[in-house]
């Protein structure tokens, strides 16, 4: 039933992004014979992805033996689909889909399907896009998905003119009236508009952000419009092209039937037809952008390099060769005799990781070119800037043997330096930041990042280096951290203070964003509910591109945290119980964020927290043992294999790593313990500590001072320096200045704070939200009563403290939207129910059929009652107890930030749905779920327990003497003596505990996924 999940979501996702493109006139083409191809897996050698594609009915490509798997093509370019055709050998899907993609990262449903019936299925489908895949889901067979041919056909070119290409792109104007931004004219909003000023000449741009072709455009004006203007294209922003003219503009709305080549396009306005400016609610350009100029061939999956290497050599670029004249480096090898081609591999970054395996991430390599017998190759797309591209080269002989060169890193880096209104000067290419008319090593990005740590270490004085480890920005300029969110404006006041210090070093914004920037996502665990790898890492990516709008650079997040512990309250924030998930979640959330498997100039710095592992028993003390440590350290392993740069230590200690000794931050144990045992030699924050803790903190080995204010009372930075040696603040400091360094932000400091905001919170971006959603809510019971059978006229009630609490969605520093469409799960319920003519009553009304909603209101550290107390209070209970009494049926959806008592109502529910911290669409997809939209997908992240019994003793407090669960275990609610063994037994050996033990109410990962 997890591929019709699938299968729905992912339709209504096309429905909202990618409308289907009308017929292209030209006659159909077969598009992908020949063109490359990859796939999820392949079941050998002799089956590979481009034997699909070949045209030779006698090969054929086939997968692994497991579910999900996808064969993928590259069409080169945009295309307009018309018909696929699917040669099938006997192993055949019986559900599948047929996706496209302009990026191969993000994809939309052109076909679905449930029923595959094998042999040759000829699929007429209308979408564009330049990838093109079958995403199997189900197998009719034990063996794996096995296509003769993947045929697709459709004419070349995109013809999708739906969505605007102009949408949410950069933008920029020569004047702005009022607070009316240019970014207003392309967010797609009806009431949001760009105004220039009260003159002629004035003009508003667009970066499409590559080559595009427009072939229409739409102008939808406020009163005051233009009567004459031009609509121009250009590929450098200097050299203009019109491609549309008039002098009778009539105002309204204007559908422009245009075409032409370019990067920018632009509205000139040359005539007003009132005194004022001109005014734009939208700007929308139609046509299509080439993505082949960024995005590498993927012709294989991110794959590992071969055990043996060094067989010849590489020779250009040179080992560790900064690139910084070109993002197209030639590379070149030695020849090796009776080579029939090459291969060249290259590590970039991918949105398609196998999120569940260990090892670095930064060590998977993708296969982008297969040159005849040559020496070199050039790429063909644009390399980003990045810190650590590895590569080599494989030659393949007539007969198929393989040798491999060595393996050689480069990085390439050419930031677009603009001058920025700040002070600094550009000189050389470069930002003056000193001021002094040169440019300093440290100032001229086109020296490596070591050489521009040392210069500026050595230019700065201890006072200024002291300032780096600390916080609050916004008052003491010097300082080396913000801590945000703060409104755009005022964080760009912030940033732009610091420009005018002495040496112009920039600081860090981070903020306790956990789930999302602007857009709310579910809360970790309840990511850990829907056990969705991929989308995890779309979540994050979402954030980090919310972020860099507006110059924000750092989260404190994700969590490496495994909720092992009942009444730790934050267990919420954490990965579930199950370390194995937590892992693969912040490796797709940390990859997410930083846009790659490193810290690179597009990246939002990621702080894993909280270091050594809270939830094996919360902020009062840390219990695992020499044995439960191993489990716990798991998703810590992770973060690290996903480049995580930055860990923030919590407030509790560990028993184990450091007896008697203090919270981590202070600890040295436990410091060391990170850095010994897991070779992590990345930043270390503190979590927010009191001024007497700083000094101490920063002798245990902790570089930055979280939340810490230089100017708090009884602090000084003099005492500072004279109680912590400069020796371990050179330490500290080399840290923080070379994570800047390799963020980017000496030499491009800012966001757009006028525009960006426009550009959150995106159609596409509620819709991952949305989807986060629904695969994490679970239904944990149901007596027939959902999907909801209701004919219109038919009435529900909804009940209970959270039907109208829609920040009980999130947490504090997360949002809920009502401004962009945030519905509670009342207003929700009624918006869905009207579209089946259903009435929606509040608290009561005639002859319901009942949702209730109960559960916890939004907390942050503590739980929003007694802790020790993990079920519903007496007047929600009642609610439920109320209704059931009366002989309605119940349905109750509840918020359930960490593992609740609910037999007292379990009995009495006629269906349960848990959404736990579901994020600002929670509401929207909770009402969907009710009516059947979709079937259930989510599953437990912890046990339920079947009495507070099986946590604590009775009457107890929460202290480890009165707990009756181990808070380092997972899986031990009401478990015996020997399972105990048995789940330490198997930690020990590494591994993976068995789920089933102990006797909780509903067991770790339960949740029904039919109707």
């Amino acid at each position: 039933m997890t591929s019709v999940v699938i299968t729905i979501l992912t339709l209504l996702l096309a429905c909202a992004g990618a409308l289907p493109s009308p017929p292209a006139s030209a006659a159909p083409a077969l598009l992908s014979q020949g063109k490359p191809a990859t796939a999820s897996s392949v079941e050998n050698a002799g089956t590979p992805a481009s034997a699909a594609v070949d045209g030779d009915a006698g090969t054929r490509w086939s997968s692994a033996f497991s579910d999900p798997q996808w064969l993928q093509v590259d069409l080169g370019g945009p295309a307009t689909l018309s018909q696929v055709v699917l040669t099938w050998e006997t192993a055949y899907a019986t559900a599948f889909q047929i996706q496209v993609s302009d990026d191969a990262a993000t994809w939309s449903t052109v076909y679905s399907t449930t029923g595959g019936t094998g042999g040759t299925q000829t699929l007429n489908v209308s979408g564009a896009g330049r990838y093109v895949r079958m995403y199997g889901t189900a197998r009719a067979t034990g063996y794996g998905y096995s296509l003769w041919e993947f045929q697709v056909y459709g004419t070349s070119g995109s013809s999708s003119d739906a969505t605007p290409i102009s949408a949410f792109k950069q933008v920029r104007a020569s004047s702005t009236e009022g607070d009316n931004a240019p970014g207003a004219a392309v967010d797609g909003r009806t009431n949001t508009r760009w105004s220039s000023q009260f003159t002629d000449n004035e003009w508003l741009e667009v970066d499409l952000g590559g080559p595009a072709t427009i072939t229409g455009a739409t102008l939808v004006w406020e009163n005051a419009y233009a009567t004459g203007y031009r609509i121009e294209v250009s590929d450098n922003e200097t050299n203009w092209t019109p491609i549309y003219t008039t002098t009778t503009g009539k105002g309204g709305t204007e559908n422009l039937n245009i075409s032409g080549t370019g990067r920018y396009v632009r509205f000139y306005g040359t005539a007003r037809a009132t005194g004022y400016g001109y005014s734009l609610w939208e700007f929308q350009i139609f046509g299509s952008v080439d993505t082949s100029v960024s995005t590498p061939p993927l012709l294989s999956p991110p794959t590992k390099a071969p055990a043996t290497t060094d067989q010849f050599a590489l020779t250009s670029p040179a080992d560790h060769a900064m690139v910084t004249d070109t993002r197209r480096p030639v590379l070149s090898w030695s020849a090796v005799s009776g080579t029939a081609h090459y291969e060249v591999w290259i590590n970039v970054s991918r949105t398609d990781y196998d999120f569940t395996a260990s090892g670095r991430l930064l060590d998977l390599y993708t296969k982008v070119a297969e040159p005849a017998a040559t020496t070199g190759y050039t790429p063909t797309w644009d390399l980003g800037d990045r810190w650590t591209y590895k590569w080599f080269v494989v030659a393949v002989s007539g007969s198929g043997a393989r040798t491999t060169s060595n393996i050689r890193t480069f990085s390439v880096y050419l930031p677009a330096i603009k001058a920025a209104g700040d002070g600094v000067n550009i000189v050389n290419g470069a930002r003056d930041l000193n001021k002094d008319g040169t440019i300093q090593p440290y100032e001229d990005w086109r020296q490596p990042v070591e050489t521009r740590v040392a210069d500026l270490l050595g230019r700065m004085t201890p006072e200024e280096k002291a300032y780096q480890m600390f916080y609050n920005a916004q008052t003491y300029a010097q300082s080396g951290w913000h801590f945000g969110p703060a409104q755009p404006k005022d964080l760009d006041a912030v940033l732009r203070a610091a420009a005018g210090t002495r040496l112009g070093i920039p600081p860090v914004s981070a903020g306790d964003t956990i789930s999302g920037y602007e857009t709310t996502y579910p809360l970790q665990s309840a990511l850990a509910a829907g056990k969705d790898y991929p989308l995890d890492y779309k979540l994050g990516d979402m954030q980090r591109r919310e972020e860099l709008e507006v110059g924000t650079r750092g989260v404190l997040g994700p969590l490496a945290e495994v909720g092992t512990k009942v009444l730790y309250p934050r267990i919420q924030e954490g990965g579930g119980e199950n370390a194995d998930v937590a892992a693969a979640q912040v490796r797709a959330l940390v990859t997410g964020l930083q846009g790659g498997p490193e810290l690179n100039p597009e990246s939002v710095l990621a702080t894993v927290k909280h270091w050594p592992g809270e939830g094996a028993g919360g902020e009062a003390g840390i219990v695992y043992d020499a044995v439960t440590i191993k489990y716990h350290m798991i998703p810590w392993r992770a973060a690290l294999d996903a480049g995580a740069v930055n860990i923030m230590p919590g407030y509790a200690g560990s028993s184990y790593l450091d007896p008697g000794g203090p919270g981590a931050g202070n600890s040295k144990p436990i410091l060391d313990y990170l850095r010994g045992n897991l070779g992590y030699t990345g930043l270390i924050t503190t979590d927010w500590l009191p001024s007497s803790a700083w000094i101490s903190a920063a002798n245990a080995g902790s570089d930055v001072m979280g939340g810490a204010d230089p100017g708090a009372a009884g602090f000084t930075i003099a005492s500072f320096l004279s109680s912590v040696p400069m020796s371990r603040i050179n330490d500290a400091v080399t840290r923080i200045l070379r994570l800047k360094f390799e963020l980017g932000i000496f030499d491009r400091p800012y966001g757009d704070p006028v525009n960006g905001p426009y550009r959150f919170h995106q159609p596409s971006y509620a819709a991952l939200a949305n989807q986060a959603a629904r695969e994490s809510i679970t239904l944990l019971k149901n007596n027939g009563v959902l999907p909801l059978k209701l004919k219109a006229g038919d009435n529900i009630v909804v009940a209970g403290p959270r039907a109208t609490d829609g920040a009980s969605c999130c947490i504090w520093t997360s949002y809920f939207h009502q401004n962009y469409g945030s519905l509670d799960i009342l207003d929700a319920i009624k918006a869905r129910a009207a579209k089946d003519g259903v009435n929606v009553y509040s608290d009561s009304g005639p002859s319901p059929k009942l949702a209730v909603a109960v559960g916890e209101p939004s907390y942050t550290h503590a739980t929003a009652w007694v802790k020790e107390q993990p079920y519903l209070p007496a007047d929600q209970l009642a609610i439920i107890q109320n209704f059931h009494n009366q002989g309605i049926p119940v349905v109750v959806v509840m918020d359930l930030p960490r593992p609740t008592v609910i037999s007292d109502w379990n009995g009495i529910a006629d269906a349960i749905v848990m959404t736990y911290r579901g994020g600002e669409e929670v509401g929207p997809a909770t009402a969907s779920l009710l009516f059947g939209d979709y079937t259930p997908h989510g599953s437990l992240p912890w046990q339920l327990p079947r009495s507070v019994d099986q946590v604590l003793k009775p009457g107890g407090t929460d202290t480890p003497a009165d707990a009756v669960e181990d808070w380092s275990l997972p899986y031990d609610l009401g478990a015996t003596a020997a399972e105990r063994a048995d789940l330490r037994a198997k930690i020990d050996a590494g591994q993976s505990p068995p789920t089933t033990y102990g006797n909780p109410l509903y067991p770790y990962g339960f949740g029904l996924h039919a109707w």
